[in-house]
């Protein structure tokens, strides 16, 4: 399943000939003092203030003014978010580019590597449609270049190293998501291990796949148990990238439900449908490897994943059996629509014992709770580790995939405990910390002198909504936090 890739292409400098229109981004203070000249009657008229958003476009000078509102206003992540509608723009154009002007002020206020990597992406990203199914048929057209013209010519090296970067990092951003908008019967638990072995050769990383009979034998109960009630095996895939020079290692893993109904636990049917995207942890994980990879970072990584599908069946786990992890750990599964939790405790419990990785973390679109608690703005994060908090701090600020901090406090796990097995799934007292308890209870799979983070991300890895860096539907979330946080470790 070969890796899709947006068909712009987007370089530094001044284009040439006359099929472009120029963007120009400019602040409400300044319209009427550069534009009233030229513009007179619909600047006194108002037709055109700058504010954020609004544009005003000359088709004689073949100029597009974007408006960035008040100077001192002007939010980073708010910038990006008016590049992705010209992604999508460019595309219904027969051949004409766009070339965008970078003042020297914008350059200096977020720094040209970072400006033109984000806007890049929104481009790449915006020009990117996961409505791979339909069967209307697109006219051909061809599709103009997109450049970025600089006022600041000491910045160009900068910008440059920005769009190497998003070159790279947009392609397996835009993988995820595509993967991640397919329905449960185009991609399944094999189509997984299809898609990781083509990021493996394309990148060159090794690749090993556990299905039934191997999770059998080395007693990866939880997916096994997970499994059980569909027609479709159950797997987990470990892929390796192991560059020379690398002094740490990082193991990232991601939950791979390619369709969640409940199980014996069905879910309300009003919605369900969304399921398919329950799988975005682990579409990240491989993607994040590849662009990893594809960055040659100084690091050592593991990207494993465990995927399956949760459907009702005669064969199905029951609310009240009893499974044993790959740990050894006996779990009591009172609710079989808190799976995820049980393919990734046998995953994490397997890296940790065969991979013994410096620092772990686990993407998964985990519970309800976190959407309850952070709606789709950010990523829970969960971990007792001041090394991860930092790094991931840090790579949230520099990537723009947002993360919050909720507690990790043993309390949270005091209604894990059950009357006939080491653990059950889910607690006892109702509904409250949901996304904390799920935390404590992958904990229990992680060995204690690994450096260890959980990211639930059931609130950013979809959204019916733009926001920042995120594009409505699938976002490919994780990608980016997880390229920068590689390159945080891989210096500590």
């Amino acid at each position: 399943m070969k890796i899709e890739t947006s068909p712009l292409q987007i370089q530094i400098g001044a284009l040439k000939g006359n099929s472009f229109y120029k963007l120009i981004p400019i602040f409400s203070e300044d319209v009427k003092d550069e534009l009233s000249e030229k513009y007179p009657l619909q600047i006194s008229k108002k037709v055109f203030t700058g504010e954020i958003g609004q544009e005003f476009k000359d088709e004689t000078g073949q100029i597009i003014y974007l408006g960035l509102g008040e100077k001192e206003k002007l939010q980073f992540r708010k910038l990006i978010s008016l590049f992705f509608k010209f992604g999508e723009r460019i595309l219904k154009w027969d051949g004409m580019g766009l070339e965008i002007f970078i003042s020297k002020t914008i350059s200096k206020k977020f720094g040209a590597d970072n400006l033109v990597y984000q806007i890049a992406n929104a481009f790449h990203i915006g020009s990117y449609s996961v409505a791979s199914l339909q069967t209307k048929k697109k006219e051909k057209k061809a599709v103009g270049t997109v450049s970025f013209h600089l006022e600041d010519i000491s910045a160009v090296s900068l910008a440059n190293n920005g769009l190497s970067k998003s070159q790279i990092v947009s392609k397996h951003v835009n993988g995820a998501r595509y993967i991640a908008h397919l329905p449960a019967n185009y991609f399944t638990p094999d189509d997984f291990v299809s898609r990781a072995k083509e990021i493996a050769k394309e990148q060159k990383l090794t690749v090993k796949v556990w299905d039934e009979p191997q999770l059998k034998k080395e007693g990866l109960g939880g997916i096994l148990a997970v499994s059980r009630g569909s027609e479709l095996n159950g797997k987990m895939v470990v892929m390796e990238y192991k560059p020379a020079k690398a002094k740490k290692k990082f193991a990232i893993v991601g939950k791979g439900l390619t369709f969640d109904t409940g199980g014996i636990s069905l879910k309300p049917p009003g919605e369900m449908h969304e399921m398919k995207y329950d799988m975005c942890g682990a579409a990240a994980t491989i993607h994040a490897i590849g662009a990893i990879a594809a960055l040659k970072l100084p690091i050592h990584i593991i990207a494993a994943i465990g995927v399956a599908e949760n459907m009702p069946d005669g064969k199905a786990i029951k609310p009240g059996d009893v499974y044993t992890a790959y740990n050894g750990t006996t779990v009591e599964v009172q609710n079989t629509d808190a799976e995820g939790r049980l393919v990734l405790g046998d995953v994490l419990s397997y890296v940790s014992k065969n991979y013994k990785p410096d620092y772990m973390v686990d993407l998964a679109t985990l519970t309800g709770a976190v959407i309850i608690a952070l709606g789709h703005e950010a990523a829970a994060i969960l971990t007792k580790s001041d090394v991860l908090r930092d790094s991931l701090q840090k790579a949230s600020q520099s990537s723009e995939d947002r993360i919050w901090e909720l507690p990790l406090w043993d309390e949270y796990g005091e209604d894990l405990k059950s009357d006939i097995a080491d653990l059950k799934n889910i607690t006892g007292g109702g509904k409250g910390a949901g996304t904390i308890s799920a935390a404590v209870f992958l904990s229990k799979f992680v060995s204690e002198e690994i450096e260890w983070a959980h990211i639930d991300i059931a609130g950013a890895a979809w959204r019916k909504k733009a926001s920042g860096t995120q594009v409505s539907g699938p976002t490919g979330y994780g990608v980016r936090l997880l390229v920068d946080l590689a390159k945080e470790l891989a210096g500590k």
